[in-house]
Formats: structure tokens, C-alpha cells, sequence
């Protein structure tokens, strides 16, 4: 079964509730645009939701005005997860570029927040979120990982595909996922043991899903802009899939990073 657009059938992702439901090759320009805001900071956000627990996590897809953010002592209300697509963020000091991430824990302090240019990124928040710079006590550091921090690893069961991995977040691990001219004709399904967001940034990946109940797999075309959300156990990336002869996607896991591929010779890593 082939279904290259799902989105079709999730008009708006804000009203699924990602717990009971995987959203599967979500386009960000269908994604309705809002407008929010994080009290405690100044500026415009334009906002796409892109996935949402209704217990409060969500992850979104935002504009940030120039100039948006906190120039003072503050902390969060919430944990926040910033992933830079375009642009320039200031997090406590650090400056955090393309392809960067960076997290603040809720309630750890730091000296302020800012976007230093108009900035496209994904702002992932473990609850409804404001900025408190009523709270007092030691600075933090902030979660910071770099695009350039560490290197391109293959993945040897899937010849074509690397990881670089950005950092441990506050809910589980963040990196970027490359190929080069993949392809997976008779190469293993695999899963994880926690639910799993990506976010195509470039190029276009070709991917098989096997829903749970069913025997076959369906195929989604991810053009970047594309975001998914994986259920945990959903097998993935079985015979059919692969890319473009470049792609590059942003990887973000509940948990560790633990595969399982599956087929007789059952492997965990």
C-alpha cells in the first residue's frame, strides 16, 4: 500500500493527541499558522503545531521575530527545547547557529533568551510554558549541542544512512540523521522503545511504516518540511525505503536511542 500524503486525513495535528496516535508524513505548509506567545518574552512567534500530547507536551514548528526573547534573569515554566532550522538564537550566552540545539530544564535560571535574527525553529515544550524573571538563585548552563560537535557515524545495517548526535535532551536523545543515495530493498525493519520525531530538512527520504495490525507496510514520501511522529515499537524503515542523493533530517527520541531491528537475527543496540 502506497500513501504518499497522509496529512489529508489530519487536517489540523493540534487536535490528535500524539499518546494514542502516530502522525505520519505531516507537511508543515498544511499545518495551520497561529499566533502565540511565551509570556515573559517579547516579540512575535508564528506557530505551527506540529504534534501535541493533550497532558501538555507539544512540539512546533515557530517564526521568531527578531529581537524576541528575554534580556533578563529568568527561568522557564516548563522544559524547553530548541531546535535552530534557520537563523540565530542568544540561550544564556550561548550562541546557538543552523542546526544547532539547545534545552533549558524548567525552573533553571539563566540570563536570558533572544533571537538575534528572524528564526525558524522547532520549540518542543513539556507543558504550557511562560518566562518567570521573578525567580531568583545560580545561573544554569544550558543543554547545547552542536551540528559541528561531533562526527558522521554510518549505520552499518542500513549502508548509505549516518547519525550525528547533538545531545542527551531532557526527555531523551537529539541528533541528525544523513544518507547519501539510500536504498533499503531487502534491508531489516527496525524500532525503538520510545516515540520518535523527525523533521526533514533536506533533500527527500522514502519511507516504509508497518502500523501495528497490519502485515504489509505503506509508504510516505518525506519532502523537507515534512515532520513525523512515531509511536514506540512501530516498525519503520524496511524494503522500499531510501532518499535522494543527499537528505538530512533532525532526529528527536523519548528515551534512548535504542534500535531493534527485526528478522531472525534480532538485534539491540
Amino acid at each position: 500500500m502506497r500513501n504518499s500524503d497522509v496529512s489529508g486525513t489530519v487536517t489540523d495535528p493540534a487536535v490528535v493527541d500524539r499518546r494514542h496516535r502516530s502522525l505520519l508524513a505531516v507537511r508543515e505548509a498544511e499545518v495551520p499558522s497561529r499566533m502565540m506567545s511565551i509570556s515573559g518574552c517579547e516579540g512575535r512567534i508564528e506557530a505551527r503545531t506540529l504534534s501535541k500530547d493533550m497532558s501538555g507536551p507539544a512540539t512546533r514548528l515557530v517564526m521568531l521575530s527578531s529581537g524576541w526573547g528575554s534580556g533578563v534573569v529568568g527561568a522557564f515554566t516548563a522544559d524547553v527545547e530548541l531546535f535552530v532550522v534557520r537563523g540565530d538564537l542568544m540561550v544564556a550566552g550561548e550562541r546557538v547557529g543552523q542546526y544547532d540545539y539547545a534545552a533549558v530544564r524548567s525552573g533553571e535560571v539563566i540570563p536570558g533568551i533572544r533571537a538575534l535574527s528572524p528564526t525558524l525553529a522547532l520549540l518542543m515544550t513539556s507543558a504550557p510554558v511562560r518566562y518567570d524573571s521573578s525567580v531568583g538563585g545560580m545561573l544554569s548552563k544550558p543543554v547545547i549541542g552542536s551540528a559541528s560537535g561531533s562526527p558522521w557515524t554510518p549505520v552499518s545495517e542500513l549502508p548509505g544512512r549516518f547519525i550525528r548526535p547533538l545531545a542527551d535532551g531532557p526527555h531523551g536523545q537529539v541528533w541528525l540523521a544523513g544518507a547519501r543515495s539510500w536504498t533499503n530493498e531487502d534491508g531489516p525493519w527496525h524500532s525503538h522503545a520510545g516515540a520518535e520525531e523527525v523533521f526533514v530538512l533536506d533533500g527527500e527520504f522514502t519511507m516504509a511504516e508497518r502500523l501495528p495490525g497490519h502485515d504489509g507496510g505503506e509508504t510516505h514520501d518525506w519532502e523537507a518540511g515534512t515532520y513525523t511522529y512515531r509511536l514506540a515499537g512501530q516498525l519503520h524503515a524496511g524494503p522500499g525505503s531510501g532518499s535522494s542523493e543527499l537528505a538530512l533530517a533532525f532526529h528527536r527520541m523519548q528515551g534512548h536511542r535504542t534500535i531493534r531491528w527485526d528478522g531472525p537475527d534480532r538485534m539491540e543496540e
